[in-house]
């Protein structure tokens, strides 16, 4: 504050001064002879016996020396002239220079481990059925359909849980009752592509005759391209323990089977725009003679935030499960509002 002081005390004798002569060096190298007229803090007026009045920015100058005869040559660097306030006078304020305060930048949000999902969909349905006579015959009907799932996801290691439950009922008789839980457990090995996984099913499903089905498998997989990119295809396959319990067509006698079978799993999504997706999915379970598959396929787009609205056309097929020689299948085309967290 002392050195300040003084600094100004001789800049105030100097501007009183009648035979001051003021010269301004700029950065490119000029030099400029004449008076300082007025600061202010974007400008310096100084007038010139060569150039007259002129206007001058205190970022394009080095230096300022006053000269006098009673107090000789006083200088004044560039960083004492102010360039943020300024007060107007006839001689530049000398002021400490502030460091530049730092940016406060906000971290990026932490994202959360956990994430989910819940949907409710509407289905027209085309499935295959018998009555008691064992007649066979196609039938059309609606289903409803609520379903869900939560995620955990850590650094290798990704744990999902799933369920889904689809009912559907007329005057005479139920059509559709199913429930399915499932675990699955995935980790990823230090190749990023390649993976291991477990799956733990259980579930009821009314229109294949089954009840109390557990499902337990161990299987090995590979995704086919990198976590960037918008293309996402992968595909595992691997052994299991089928357990089940199927009703006949009467629905009166439960005949029980527990074997070990082969399962096949595939999964693609194209993520075409970040509000549009195309999802396809596979999951064989058995051999090429008795099996039972499940394929998807559908369309999902974002309507608002979280809220998606997904079209999507499925078949499921068990040639365990035969009406008249023919083969079970189920056809349906479901469209759900689904909700993203």
């Amino acid at each position: 504050m002392k050195k300040l002081f003084s600094i100004l005390t001789l800049l105030f004798f100097a501007a009183v001064s009648g035979i001051a002569q003021d010269t301004i060096v700029l950065k490119n190298g000029d030099t400029l002879s004449g008076k300082i007229l007025k600061q202010s803090p974007e400008h310096i007026f100084f007038k010139s016996a060569a150039f007259g009045s002129i206007s001058l920015s205190p970022r394009d100058i080095s230096e300022i020396r006053i000269s006098t005869e009673q107090l000789g040559e006083i200088s004044v660097p560039a960083e004492a002239i102010p360039k943020a306030e300024g007060t107007s006078g006839n001689l530049p304020k000398v002021a400490a220079k502030k460091p530049p305060k730092a940016a406060n930048k906000k971290a990026p949000p932490k994202k959360s481990a956990w994430s989910g999902q819940a949907g409710l969909a509407i289905a027209m349905r085309e499935k295959t059925s018998s009555n008691q006579n064992g007649v066979y015959k196609d039938e059309e009907y609606e289903t409803y359909k609520v379903y869900g799932n939560v995620n955990w996801k850590g650094e290798r290691n990704n744990l999902r849980w799933a369920w889904t439950y689809r009912y559907s009922e007329d005057e005479y008789r139920i059509r559709d009752d199913f429930f399915n839980v499932t675990q699955n457990y995935k980790h990823s090995f230090r190749n990023d592509n390649l993976f291991a996984s477990a799956k733990t099913l259980y579930q009821r499903d009314y229109n294949r005759r089954i009840e109390n089905e557990y499902l337990q498998t161990a299987e090995l997989g590979i995704k086919w391209f990198g976590k960037d990119s918008k293309l996402k295809l992968s595909t595992s396959a691997g052994g299991g323990y089928h357990s089940y319990e199927r009703l006949d067509r009467t629905r009166t006698t439960t005949t029980s089977v527990s074997e070990p079978k082969f399962i096949f799993d595939e999964s693609f999504r194209w993520d075409i725009i970040n509000t549009l997706a195309l999802t396809q999915k596979y999951t064989h379970l058995g051999d090429l003679e008795n099996y039972h598959f499940i394929f998807s396929a559908g369309v999902e787009n974002k309507l608002v935030r979280d809220l998606f609205v997904r079209l999507e056309y499925r078949l499921d097929r068990d040639t365990e499960v035969f009406y008249d020689d023919k083969g079970y299948y189920d056809k349906a085309l479901l469209t759900s509002l689904l909700y993203k967290f």
